[in-house]
C-alpha cells in the first residue's frame, strides 16, 4: 500500500516542480499551469458481437479485474437486427481516479508496452482541446504470457487507454508524457 501513495507523492510534490524550473523559460510561468493527470480510462470497444452471452466477451471482464484490480462496466450498449442475426455494440471499461493513477500507469507501461513491438501499440493526442491522449495495444498476447490462463487466450480487440489531464497546456502535457520513455508524443 505504501507504493501506491509513493508515485502519487513523487508526483504531486516533486516532479511537478521540478518540471517548473527546468522548463520556467519557455512553457510554465508559474506552479499553477503544470498538467495534472485527472483520470485514466482503460477500455474495449466490442462492435458487431453476435452472442453477447460469448464467454470471449467475459474473458473482458475478467482481464480488468485480474490485472487491475478492478471491475469492469458496460457502456453505449446499442443491439440491431440484420440479416436474421441480432448484434450487439458496447463499452467494457474501468475508470481509475486519485492515488490509482500512477501505480497502474506505471505497472501497464512497464509490464506491458515494453514487451510489445512498436508495430503492435500506437499513440498520440485524442483531444488537443481537452488535454487527452490516447494509447492503443493491438497486441494482448502479453497479458497471456504473463500468466497462463484460459481466459486471457481469446482476447481480439484493441485495448485504449485515455489520459486525462487537467490544468496546463497540450505542450506541457507532452512533456510529462515523454519522461514515460515510450518515444516523442
Amino acid at each position: 500500500m505504501a507504493l501506491l501513495y509513493d508515485y502519487n507523492h513523487t508526483y504531486k510534490n516533486s516532479l511537478r516542480f521540478l518540471l517548473v524550473l527546468k522548463l520556467n523559460k519557455i512553457y510554465c510561468k508559474n506552479t499553477y499551469n503544470i498538467p495534472y493527470m485527472s483520470c485514466l480510462s482503460f477500455f474495449f470497444s466490442l462492435s458487431k458481437a453476435i452472442d453477447k452471452d460469448n464467454i470471449s466477451i467475459l474473458n473482458y471482464f475478467y482481464l480488468f479485474k485480474f490485472f487491475f484490480g478492478k471491475n469492469a462496466f458496460l457502456s453505449k450498449y446499442k443491439s440491431f437486427y440484420n440479416l436474421g442475426n441480432w448484434f450487439f455494440n458496447f463499452k467494457v471499461f474501468i475508470i481509475i481516479n486519485k492515488k490509482d493513477i500512477y501505480p497502474t500507469l506505471f505497472y501497464y507501461i512497464n509490464d506491458f508496452i515494453y514487451i510489445i513491438d512498436n508495430i503492435n501499440f500506437r499513440y498520440g493526442i485524442y483531444s488537443s482541446k481537452y488535454n487527452i491522449f490516447y494509447i492503443l495495444l493491438k497486441d494482448l498476447t502479453s497479458f497471456s504470457e504473463r500468466k497462463t490462463n484460459i481466459a486471457l487466450f481469446n482476447l481480439n480487440d484493441t485495448l485504449n487507454l485515455h489520459l486525462f489531464f487537467s490544468g496546463g497546456n497540450l505542450m506541457t502535457s507532452k512533456i510529462i508524457l515523454n519522461n514515460f520513455k515510450l518515444k516523442k508524443f
